[in-house]
This record gives C-alpha cells, structure tokens and sequence, in this order.
C-alpha cells in the first residue's frame, strides 16, 4: 500500500492516563490492524434485551478498547469506557481491575450502566414484558421522566 493511498484518522478520546499513552500505539497501527465494530444496544434486542446504549468496539490485535460515541458541537468524540480481552472486560485505567466476563458488549453496558438507565426506561427488561412486547425490532420505548427535575 502507498504511503498516498494510507489515511491516518485521529480518534479523539478522554481516557484515562494508561489510555492516553495507548493513542499514539491507535496511531501506529496499520488499517488491517484496526476494525470498527458499531452497536447499539436497544429494549428490542432480541432474544435479551438491553438497555438503549451506543457503543463502538475498536478492535486490534492486543484487546478491544470499547468506546462510547458522543456528539459534539461540529465533531464527534469517543469516551473510553473499558478494554476487552475475549469475553473479559476491564477497567480503562489498569488491566488487573475487571468487571468480569460478558457473552456480548451490551451485556456489559447493562452491568456497568443498567442501574443507572433503569429510571429511564422502566419496563425496558421486565420479565413480564419480554413475552408480551410488542414493540417492533429496532423501535425504543418512550422514556420516563427524569427523576432528577
């Protein structure tokens, strides 16, 4: 490949400080050493539900670091949330800090922030409405006022 023909993209990312020494590795690798994974976690995931949560894996040969897109004003942002090693995620800051092992990136963003968004959208994993849901794939429910007005 031709030095023309190879595109450098920065990622922009409030890490921690080990991650911020890891950008400039992001910066080395080579394009078929990085792959972009989008997700989004959605009430209408099928056959778990997850908590409504967008999210982006960037995947290299060393682990995935997986990202939290944020919208600014003219650019877009990335916030690290936690590396993954196989199924294992970890703290961003230190390896050795898990939060344990999870069949999906939506299973860990329902450990890490379901506590949190289960104000939100109340009813989103409920038993009960897991047989009975009628919403259609890809639809989110309405979410509940804030509890913090």
């Amino acid at each position: 490949m031709s030095s023309r023909s190879r595109r450098s993209i920065p990622i922009p990312c409030r890490c921690g400080s080990r991650l911020d020494s890891n950008e400039a590795e992001l910066a080395r690798l080579q394009p078929e050493d990085l792959s972009i994974e989008p997700h989004y976690c959605s009430c209408s995931d099928r056959p778990k539900r997850h908590f409504p949560y967008p999210i982006v894996l960037l995947k290299t040969p060393k682990g995935d670091l997986l990202v939290r897109p944020e919208v600014r004003e003219f650019s877009v942002g990335f916030t690290a949330l936690a590396v993954r090693f196989g199924n294992r995620y970890c703290a961003v800051e230190s390896e050795s800090e898990c939060y344990g092992s999870f069949a999906d990136a939506c299973d860990f963003t329902d450990f890490r922030y379901g506590p949190s968004l289960a104000a939100f959208f109340p009813g989103c994993k409920s038993d009960e409405d897991e047989a009975a849901s009628s919403l259609p794939p890809g639809e989110l429910p309405v979410a509940a006022e804030s509890p913090h007005r």
